[in-house]
């Protein structure tokens, strides 16, 4: 709810806001626990709207979680509940991910589906994010593997709600991750947003100086004003998206700033820009 909603597109004027911002020589990134579609198909996305980004600026859980894996050096199996885009930024990381066809079960059938849910000694990690096919057969064998203590767990997004159009909302990947975690006794360690994990990643990858200087632009009181919170970063609330101003309730959620669409921005970036263009005439 802050860039665009899922079934209606870009909302007006945000990414006129941003490339204001980066023509002012902002950094810009765009965190978000949305892994379902890949960092080069969002740049094209914005792209075709106005906006010039790079991959490198998408930050997403599929990517935190594939440089976590690096750090410790992960050489096992995994098993990936998660899309197709999320599963191939691991591919092309070089990490060894069990096969799509090993986790869909296709007959309806009580003999057959045991196979596809039966524990496999070779899985050291389980892996879930958001996926459109978030079945039985897929919960079942996440379970079955997390009942072992040698498997590790990682989890990207589980917002319990996803925004979808103005005011509009549609139960997220929580409520079925939270059926995984309390199948299998097992807490997993996080990577969307508020995370440490994520934290960590921006930290080590941005090169923040002063988080301070960091502006942080959310809808979301219990997802985006608390990461910000975590990280030190200003926080700016939009209310386009999921949360309303007054669902902030802990200290943590309260927004250093509040603008109740992002594209409400622009008289005051264009003043800026305005106070840049004459100081530069005044130094010529």
């Amino acid at each position: 709810g802050v860039i665009w909603y899922p079934h209606s597109g870009i909302i007006p004027g945000t990414l006129d806001v941003f490339g204001k911002l980066q023509n002012l020589g902002k950094r810009l990134y765009l965190v978000t626990n949305n892994s379902t579609i890949s960092a080069e198909h969002y740049c094209k996305r914005v792209t075709t709207n106005g906006l010039n980004i790079k991959p490198k600026q998408i930050i997403n859980t599929a990517k935190v979680i594939s440089w976590y894996l690096k750090k410790i050096r992960f050489s096992d199996v995994a098993l990936v509940i998660a899309s197709s885009a999320f599963r191939q930024v691991l591919i092309n990381d070089g990490f060894k991910i069990t096969p799509e066809e090993r986790i869909t079960i296709k007959e309806e059938d009580p003999h057959t589906a045991v196979r596809y849910i039966e524990d496999d000694p070779a899985i050291k990690a389980v892996i879930v994010d958001f996926i459109f096919h978030f079945d039985w057969g897929k919960m079942a064998l996440s379970i079955n593997c997390l009942k072992r203590k040698d498997v590790s767990y990682f989890c990207g997004c589980r917002d319990d709600w996803i925004m979808y159009k103005y005011e509009k909302k549609v139960m997220g990947s929580g409520p079925l991750i939270d059926v995984i975690n309390r199948n299998s006794g097992r807490t997993p360690k996080d990577f969307a947003k508020p995370s440490e994990n994520l934290k960590n990643y921006i930290l080590d990858t941005c090169d923040v100086q002063d988080p301070s200087r960091c502006i942080f632009i959310g809808d979301k009181m219990n997802t985006d004003m608390q990461f910000a919170a975590m990280c030190g970063f200003k926080k700016l609330f939009v209310g386009t998206g999921a949360d309303t101003i007054n669902d902030a309730k802990l200290e943590n959620e309260y927004p250093d700033f509040y603008i109740p669409s992002l594209a409400m921005l622009q008289p005051l970036i264009d003043l800026q820009e305005q106070k840049q263009i004459s100081g530069r005439s005044l130094n010529n």
